[in-house]
């Protein structure tokens, strides 16, 4: 900058630079930048992108999906080719759990499942649909709570942290017992169950291995 130039003018010049070259940086291999707009919710970029919404969470390491702002820089997983696919690290593609933790998934509250998971007709379910007479969701297993909010289509949601990469996420709840940040085991009551008649209600349940959603009957104890 010009040394005569007013010490204000310097400054708004320098951080403009410094904006500009931020902006310019290149997004992780397998990732495209995403810059959120007014009006903009994490569940409409998601679907703007093609994307699933807790890969977001995930990949941006958010605390409160509710919080996104007009500005705000998001990490969006894209499709790769084979080229990216060298530079990019694998993960496992099948879960090893059993081989790498003691983890045993408990259904959170008994009942008949209403919905499978997995392709049906033209939609893919990534969790599933639990009908229950049970007053209480718990705890599929030990971990952390990481989220406690409202998620779009969703509803009220819960998301638990377990140890070697593990997720539990609960949905379509009625009311949340439980704060983000509390370290909860199977025994703790986390939540209601959404109500579908007088006499039962209806939760929703996934179980994710990093951001990929597995088939919860196949963990289910």
């Amino acid at each position: 900058c010009d040394a005569k130039m007013p010490l204000k003018v310097r400054l708004f010049a320098l951080l403009a630079v410094a904006l500009t070259s931020f902006a310019c940086i290149p997004p992780p291999a397998g990732y495209k930048w995403y810059y959120v707009r007014r009006g903009d919710t994490l569940w409409s970029v998601a679907r703007k992108n093609g994307v699933d919404p807790f890969k977001l969470i995930y990949a941006n390491n958010i605390k409160n999906p509710s919080l996104i702002y007009p500005g705000m820089k998001l990490r969006v997983p894209v499709k790769i080719n084979r080229t990216t696919a060298r530079r990019i690290k694998r993960l496992p593609t099948k879960p090893v759990w059993h081989k790498k933790t003691k983890i045993k998934f408990k259904w959170p509250a008994a009942g008949e499942v209403a919905r499978n998971f997995g392709k049906q007709g033209m939609h893919r379910y990534l969790g599933i649909l639990v009908k229950t007479k049970s007053k209480k969701i718990h705890a599929a297993a030990a971990g952390k709570v990481s989220f406690t909010g409202t998620v779009g289509t969703f509803g009220k949601t819960i998301i638990i942290k377990h140890p070697g990469g593990y997720h539990t996420v609960y949905a379509n709840l009625g009311k949340i017992l439980v704060e983000s940040g509390k370290n909860v085991s199977p025994l703790t009551a986390i939540a209601t169950p959404g109500k579908i008649r007088k006499n039962g209600g209806i939760y929703y349940f996934e179980i994710r291995y990093n951001t990929e959603a597995i088939d919860p009957l196949l963990y289910l104890d």
